[in-house]
């Protein structure tokens, strides 16, 4: 079985293997010793198509606040965890509604991925049923992450008079850029996605093959055709295609609190941490409109592995969590005084020391911007270059940086690991700073502006920030990726002239981050990060069409006149 071939194999595993755990950990005292569940309850929309549901009830007394979850993964399916999570809200004194989404396992319909229009009305129309019900006392909350974070959101902008709170994670409002990160695929994860949701259930994946060309017949070579990839081939800029599956147009109507939460290496922290701002300055009262980001990737690994990367987390994150999301609906849709978000309406984790802080807002005050500049002879410093220095290095696509093409990347923060072998690449310039005689915490946004050039028309450039441990080991802290006809936001993709240098503006999105005493700070700077990314051919062809590679001679500038380099949220602590 090939690496591509056991990767696969691995994530279908993953959603047919029962839970890890029989309970969700917290620290919250129960309310309820028991629940009954109704099965398979058929709640018909306003044209008609029928949803299924399955609702848990605490055992006692009602009626109850509800916490609807809406999601197309199966709402028995051991990946959901939905009776351990329905079990636990009905526990804490809520009634727990989960739901297939249309054209998903048990209910009607066709799925359209991220319709929003659709979401949105489905979503008014199951809690106009639920506040019918005898056990339901007239106030609603959502939850969910990465899709049902997406279908939470479509129920804040429906502004039903009965839904009180949400909290979305994992997921953002924009599917274009969470597509397309600076031009790029997310070809292992939403690129997948693309193929495998088109079908009532799973698709079997096993048969693609991430390095086939060109990009557009992936799917069709794998036997398992997708309308909704050929689409998101079709669409590689914003367009009414991605308008119609974003949720921005309503976003700016939601009045109600909401929780976002998100996990530093997440697929979409980014644009998770963009929504948060814009809510933030727009609509609801500041507030009301909370942010808890912690140590975890799409999939929450840190819960199970106790670690992101190579840093340690302790198993009370966990817990944590969920603490957090009833501290937040206890507050809201129970309404009661327990002093959530007193200490701050942001609420992050800091890797290293494994803790939890609170800020009034992102990123928080008095933060340090320093830039970092790449040197000569493979130094990072904080003090501008004085001579004129490039480096340069070769970037094949038929060999390109290949670290996540056995991973699952929804699970990145536990399937990284040491970057050495990496940096032995010759297609990995590498520059390191000296050993830091004081810990220095690293919280908020983090950016590289590189000047580059190349013998090609278009290609792709990635910057990853790095942590270095006195054995010499290297964890990943931060990462980002732009293709360079992309470099320009504001317009059309736009071709380069071979040779001529220009400056790249590369969002490496944000940490919170500890570099301990005697450790020192890292930054590569390469072409490729497959099949996390889809790798740029080189060609300048139209996106995923190319039949055929070409290598790029790649250079970084780095000198007086073209200083590359990384600007660092620095704290002293």
């Amino acid at each position: 079985m090939s690496q591509i071939e056991a990767s696969l194999a691995a994530e279908m595993e993953k959603k047919t293997t029962p839970p890890p755990f029989e309970r969700i950990p917290t620290t919250t005292p129960d309310r309820f010793s028991d629940h009954r569940v109704l099965s398979d309850i058929m709640v018909a929309m306003s044209d008609g198509t029928k949803l299924a549901c399955d609702a848990y009830l605490p055992q006692g007394d009602g009626p109850f606040p509800t916490v609807l979850t809406r999601l197309p993964y199966g709402k028995t399916e051991p990946y959901t965890y939905m009776p351990l999570i329905g079990a636990f809200f009905a526990s804490k004194g809520y009634a727990y509604v989960a739901q297939d989404v249309r054209g998903k396992w048990g209910s009607g319909g066709v799925f359209d991925p991220n319709m929003g229009a659709v979401e949105v009305s489905d979503g008014y129309d199951t809690i106009d049923w639920i506040v019918k019900q005898d056990w339901s006392n007239g106030r609603v909350g959502m939850w969910g992450e990465s899709y049902y974070g997406f279908t939470s959101y479509a129920g804040a902008v429906s502004q039903h008079p009965a839904l009180v709170a949400v909290a979305p994670g994992d997921i953002t409002l924009n599917r274009y850029p969470a597509t397309f990160r600076g031009g790029c695929l997310q070809l292992n994860t939403v690129g997948i996605w693309a193929i495998e949701m088109m079908a009532q259930e799973y698709q079997d994946l096993s048969t693609i093959d991430p390095m086939h060309m060109p990009l557009a017949e992936m799917a069709n070579a794998a036997g398992i055709p997708s309308s909704y990839f050929d689409k998101v081939i079709a669409n590689p800029v914003a367009s009414s295609f991605w308008e119609e599956r974003s949720l921005l147009a309503g976003y700016d109507a939601i009045r109600i609190p909401v929780l976002h939460w998100d996990g530093w290496y997440d697929n979409y922290l980014g644009y998770m941490l963009q929504d948060w701002q814009r809510l933030s300055e727009t609509n609801a009262p500041k507030r009301h409109n909370h942010l808890m980001v912690g140590p975890w990737d799409h999939e929450c690994s840190a819960d199970k592995l106790l670690r992101a990367g190579l840093i340690p987390v302790s198993e009370d994150a966990f817990g944590h969590r969920w603490d957090h999301f009833i501290a937040f609906f206890d507050h809201y849709l129970m309404e009661l005084d327990n002093g959530f978000g007193k200490a701050g309406p942001v609420h992050y984790f800091t890797l290293g020391p494994d803790q939890w802080q609170d800020s009034e807002a992102w990123p928080p005050q008095d933060i340090d911007y320093q830039p970092w500049y790449l040197q000569s002879k493979g130094q990072l410093s904080s003090q501008l270059p004085d001579d004129e220095g490039v480096d340069r290095f070769i970037y094949d696509p038929d060999n390109p940086v290949n670290e996540t093409l056995q991973m699952d990347c929804w699970a990145l923060a536990g399937e990284m690991g040491d970057r050495r072998d990496i940096e032995a690449r010759d297609d990995v310039l590498v520059y390191t700073s000296t050993v830091f005689d004081t810990a220095v915490e690293l919280t908020g946004p983090v950016t590289a502006k590189l000047h580059v050039a190349s013998s090609v028309t278009d290609t792709d450039f990635t910057v990853v920030l790095c942590d270095v441990f006195p054995d010499g080991r290297v964890n990943k802290i931060q990462d980002g990726v732009l293709r360079t006809s992309y470099r320009d936001p504001d317009q059309v993709p736009q071709l380069m002239e071979p040779g001529q240098i220009y400056t790249l503006d590369i969002d490496m999105w944000a940490t919170s981050y500890r570099i301990a005493e005697g450790h020192s700070i890292r930054v590569e700077i390469s072409s490729s990060d497959f099949n996390r990314y889809d790798r740029n051919p080189n060609t300048g062809a139209p996106f995923g069409h190319s039949p055929t590679t070409i290598k790029a001679e790649q250079a970084v500038h780095h000198s007086e006149t073209h200083p590359s380099h990384i600007v660092l949220p620095m704290i002293k602590r």
